[in-house]
């Protein structure tokens, strides 16, 4: 907590101070008071601090005009709120050098009658500041007990908000660290704070915790970022400017925060050992150990899984084969939780997120849809990474999902072997389907020893053998594929013609058009 202060404004309606007269630099007549001292020595500056009202009679400097008309843009330097002086007995009148200077720093200079005490002012001052200080420390204590209070009680994220609203007349809500609206005071229309405004609470200058000023919804709202150890836990938010809120709200609004940050960690450790045991238990279910109905019913009824719906597993895999760090997986997870909906069962693996996914009508197509859901809520939250996601088929009987969960795998690894973020159901994999157990050095072993002097051709003349005969093989009609290729009947049966000079005779030859279809489709595949 920092030092009370008053404004310089509210000193001068002090007793002591009420017929002091502002002579100069009435524009910084704000500015904040925290002490009081008195000029006694010709080098004062040495001693003084900011926001401080400096007394003086200028005996010090009584002889020196050329001192006191610089001592003013020092004092202003060096932060003071003020100066007040007493010149009748050693200057008569003070020195328009002085004048000039403090209305060029907008540094007031106060003029005090013969009467005034220098005790008395001080400790007029001092006693409002101090008083402040009582009242602010009883403010404090107020708010620390009140979220003490919380805590001791079992409290949650409804009660911090609900206190924090109490205490700073100001509607709160609580966010995730993705901007998702958890909790809040009085009626919220909002589900969730933009991208912009998340990184406006974590980027560089909230680091340390400090609040900043953002818009939601429209409004101007003061954010404070729930930090735990230098990671984003989320945000709190008062819905108005922050220059509405006093200092003691701000403090509010951070201990809020500390508070949510200590609840927040013990939530999601309670979460996180939930998981942990769930994940375990459907691991075995899609595994195949699981076999007993009872044993699986009594663990959905636990869990809240509803197994009666048919389902498929779906797996997510970030980035590389190696999927990533835990990190990355939980954000996997935390998106196929908010993508897929709250019948889906989600839960993570060492470097997927899993799902068993119930579509609309038991509909197959309805995954892909599921599917694409999860790949732009991923793509939010880890947009560097490309998602790739395998379904496996539909199973009515939970006890079928093991054969649902390899087919799921498969699915990965074939849309894993065609690129980086493909989604890839079981039903739709067609010829990857084999290609995806046949390992690279022989795929690409196969393919150059099929059509490698047809890409060496093409390469070395420019030429374009390799597409006449993708056309020619999924046609398997000269005249089609001319069509297809834009190009005269005749210039098809010549590259054919050349074709087979450089790989031997194939188009009576239905089985080595086969294999030449699937060179054509490794190739494309980059193999």
């Amino acid at each position: 907590m920092r030092d009370s202060s008053i404004t310089l404004r509210r000193a001068l309606d002090l007793p002591p101070l009420q017929h002091a007269r502002v002579l100069a630099g009435n524009a910084g007549i704000e500015h904040r008071v925290r002490h009081v001292n008195v000029m006694e020595v010709p080098d004062i500056l040495p001693w003084v601090q900011p926001d401080e009202l400096l007394l003086t009679t200028a005996y010090p400097l009584r002889d020196d005009h050329a001192a006191l008309g610089t001592l003013v843009p020092e004092l202003a330097a060096k932060g003071l709120a003020g100066i007040a002086i007493k010149p009748d007995r050693y200057l008569g009148k003070v020195p328009t050098a002085m004048l000039i200077a403090a209305d060029a720093c907008s540094f007031p200079l106060i003029e005090l009658p013969p009467e005034s005490s220098f005790n008395e002012i001080i400790s007029a001052v001092l006693s409002v500041i101090l008083n402040e200080q009582s009242l602010r420390l009883q403010r404090a204590a107020e708010i620390h007990d009140r979220f003490t209070q919380i805590v001791l009680g079992g409290g949650g994220l409804r009660e911090i908000a609900m206190t924090l609203a109490q205490l700073v007349e100001r509607q709160v809500l609580i966010v995730d660290q993705h901007g998702e609206v958890l909790t809040g005071s009085g009626e919220l229309d909002i589900e969730r704070l933009t991208d912009e405004v998340m990184m406006a609470a974590h980027g560089d200058g909230a680091e340390a915790g400090r609040w900043v000023s953002v818009k939601i919804g429209g409004r101007e709202a003061t954010l404070q970022p729930i930090m735990v150890d230098g990671e984003p836990y989320g945000a709190i938010a008062a819905l108005a400017p922050a220059e509405t809120m006093s200092t003691d709200d701000l403090e509010a609004l951070q201990f809020a925060a500390t508070v949510a940050a200590l609840r927040q960690v013990q939530a999601r450790a309670l979460v996180e050992g939930d998981r942990r045991f769930q994940a375990v238990c459907l691991e075995e279910l899609v595994s195949g150990h699981l076999t007993d109905r009872s044993v699986l019913s009594e663990r959905a009824e636990a869990f809240g899984w509803d197994l009666s719906l048919p389902r498929a597993v779906l797996l997510a895999q970030a980035g590389s084969s190696s999927g990533g760090d835990a990190d990355t997986v939980r954000s996997l997870a935390d998106a196929a939780r908010v993508a897929l909906g709250g019948a889906a069962i989600v839960w993570e693996r060492s470097t997927q997120a899993a799902a068993l996914v119930a579509p609309r009508g038991a509909d197959p197509a309805a995954l892909l849809d599921a599917a694409d859901s999860l790949r732009r809520e991923a793509a939010r939250r880890l947009p560097t990474m490309p998602v790739s996601i395998g379904i496996g088929r539909v199973r009515g009987d939970p006890l079928e999902l093991r054969e649902s969960h390899a087919e799921a795998r498969r699915a990965l690894e074939v849309g894993r072997w065609r690129s980086p973020g493909e989604v890839v159901t079981f039903e739709r994999m067609g010829l990857d389907r084999l290609l995806a157990s046949v390992s690279a050095p022989e795929l690409s072993a196969f393919r150059h020893t099929m059509i490698e002097p047809l890409a060496a051709y093409d390469r070395a003349h420019r030429s374009n053998l390799l597409d006449t005969l993708e056309a020619y093989v999924a046609t398997r009609n000269a005249a089609e594929a001319a069509r297809r290729l834009y190009v005269h009947y005749n210039t098809v049966r010549s590259r054919l013609a050349r074709i087979e000079e450089l790989i031997g005779p194939f188009l009576a030859d239905t089985e080595r058009l086969t294999g030449l279809a699937v060179a054509l489709h490794i190739h494309r595949r980059g193999h």
